[in-house]
């Protein structure tokens, strides 16, 4: 199986920016004395410093010291203050996955008389860290963040300035951040066994980018369902786009079908990966379903109106951000959070772009177990 190729940066960025993504941080220095940043919080307080012992603020000021931290004092003064605002941090506005949970973050906040500042990154991490250090100078009293990379190095800018905080869509896989996602694994598992029970067996994923927990755990879902699923003769192989867009995964269905012209189903990280697998097929004159079959994932709009219809993944994209939001509020309240791992059920929607395809007898599948049928939810839609 190929291995996922490494996300090209050609961009070019200011020395503002790049000397912001050197700078040392508060997570650093916890590493560095082998505690928790919330101690060299304290540490480095002179308000706060009695709650840790002497020898531990001696630990921390010299690990500060050894690696040049300075603490951002400004970001600090401004969380004392309320803007009754709060941001939110997308990747591109552009992209059908993201208007819908900005929508449920500023209804939810505006029912508590909050406006919803949104920025883009364009998915490029120093105009992350120069949207987070913007909104914390303006003082918002929280941030929902949906373009986190795994363990994000943005993350010590949102702790250091003492934040609140919430991932969404994305997990940054940290300890130090609430997120609310879906469980993207298994909807790769909802699809991969969906295709085997219409009898497909030579199974392809298009991928995305490995460095974000999307493409991450939607990769190790496609994996783990068929190496399950390899008793029933299915084979896997993948191939990886740099982003989840109709380029990438234009260019990524014609690498997959030069090196494997026997496939008879692909899986695509997203609906625009898969868009972009389609649309090579025309050009190649294959026919999808005819010839192969195709998933996506996310439902985006209009996913059901394209020909064929995209059976896809439906993602609660509104679910996703009213979750993020309470969170939100509850962390901006000082309240406790019951629950700051929040992973929401995908549900699988059959359409018209997968089709049924026969096997000899002898290595048809006829005992997936009642457990594994009750699992891959299908609802039918009308195109």
């Amino acid at each position: 199986m190929a291995m996922p190729k490494k996300t090209k940066n050609t961009k070019k960025t200011s020395p503002a920016l790049q000397e912001r993504s050197s700078r040392k941080t508060i997570i650093d220095v916890a590493k560095c004395a082998g505690v928790h940043w919330s101690t060299v919080s304290r540490g480095l307080n002179p308000e706060k410093r009695h709650l840790i012992s002497p020898e531990m603020i001696e630990r921390v000021e010299a690990c500060a010291k050894k690696l040049g931290y300075r603490a951002n004092a400004m970001a600090s003064a401004l969380r004392t203050q309320r803007s009754r605002t709060v941001g939110v941090i997308v990747s591109n506005l552009g992209d059908p996955v993201h208007p819908p949970i900005v929508r449920a973050i500023e209804d939810r906040f505006a029912e508590i008389g909050y406006v919803t500042i949104v920025g883009n990154t364009d998915n490029h991490p120093l105009r992350q860290a120069a949207l987070i250090d913007r909104f914390i100078q303006q003082g918002v009293e929280g941030l929902i963040v949906a373009t986190f990379e795994r363990n994000d190095p943005g993350i010590a800018a949102c702790v250091e300035a003492n934040i609140p905080v919430v991932a969404v869509f994305r997990d940054p896989e940290s300890e130090f951040i609430p997120s609310v996602r879906v469980d993207d694994a298994k909807a790769m598992e909802l699809a991969v066994h969906h295709l085997a029970e219409c009898g497909h067996r030579q199974i392809a994923h298009v991928g995305g980018p490995q460095n974000v927990s999307t493409g991450y755990h939607r990769y190790r879902g496609f994996r783990r369902a068929c190496k399950v699923l390899a008793q029933d003769g299915v084979t896997p192989t993948a191939v990886f786009g740099e982003a989840f867009t109709v380029e990438e995964g234009e260019f990524a269905c014609e690498r997959l079908l030069a090196e494997n012209p026997n496939i008879t189903a692909i899986v695509a990280g997203n609906d625009m990966l898969a868009v972009g697998c389609l649309r090579h097929l025309r050009n190649r004159g294959i026919s999808c379903p005819g010839s192969i079959s195709l998933v996506g994932m996310n439902d985006m709009l209009f996913m059901d109106a394209i020909a064929p219809a995209l059976t896809t993944i439906s993602t609660p994209t509104a679910e996703l951000g009213t979750q993020a939001s309470h969170i939100l509020i509850a962390m901006i309240k000082g309240t406790p959070v019951q629950n700051d791992r929040i992973v929401l059920k995908p549900v699988l929607l059959a359409r018209d772009s997968v089709a049924a395809i026969k096997l000899p007898t002898k290595t048809r599948s006829s005992d997936f177990s009642d457990a594994a049928k009750r699992e891959v939810r299908i609802r039918h839609r009308e195109s």
